[in-house]
């Protein structure tokens, strides 16, 4: 493990290194912005990549986030908040990017976090666990979340995938804590469904 990451698992343990960070930002420290975008700028990205399904605009969003929250960091009023006011920003920009167009597909050649072809061909003689580890089944996840209505897919990503709380989830999408509760479950059951559908073909 380098120092960069056992400093970054540290900050993981410790909101107060955050903190630290974040205050340090906000007086125009660019090392400490560095640690905060070195931090979360997977978790945008696999966020911002779940809700659009296009790899490069992922990336193209993704950098626009970051951007947005070094110009907009001193209006943060509360530093604890900041991973729901980040991801706030990142879902505004999705929504933004495509309110006059849909998404794209998954491109063709787009690859998954172990460096797998996500639309890889199906072998029709693999079992559920040789699909699983082809990476077909993953592919087929990516389908599901990607066909769910905006206000499942949102937050079953920011649940399942990024691990937040209910309540940061609920902030960042502006709904009340029981909406949030009731379209994550819609959202889980929706997508075991489907998946379970693949697997008894």
């Amino acid at each position: 493990m380098t120092e960069q990451d056992s400093s970054l698992e540290g900050a993981a343990r410790d909101p107060a290194r955050l903190i630290e960070w974040i205050q340090a930002a906000k007086r125009g420290n660019i090392d400490s912005f560095r640690q905060i975008y070195d931090r979360f700028a997977r978790k945008v990205l696999n966020f911002v990549f779940r809700m659009a399904g296009s790899a490069e605009e992922a990336e193209d969003l993704t950098q626009e986030t970051f951007m947005a929250v070094y110009q907009k960091l001193g209006s943060l009023k509360d530093d604890s908040k900041f991973e729901p006011w980040l991801f706030r920003i990142a879902r505004n920009l999705v929504y933004q990017r495509y309110r006059s167009r849909p998404p794209t597909t998954v491109p063709i050649d787009a690859e998954d976090e172990d460096g797998r072809e996500l639309n890889q061909v199906v072998d029709e003689r693999k079992t559920p666990e040789e699909a699983f580890e082809a990476g077909e089944l993953g592919r087929v996840v990516q389908d599901v979340i990607s066909g769910l209505p905006d206000k499942y897919r949102e937050v079953f990503i920011l649940s399942a995938l990024q691990h937040l709380s209910y309540q940061e989830i609920s902030e960042i999408v502006g709904r009340s804590l029981a909406s949030v509760k009731t379209d994550i479950h819609r959202a889980r059951l929706n997508v075991r469904r489907q998946v379970k559908e693949y697997l008894s073909v």
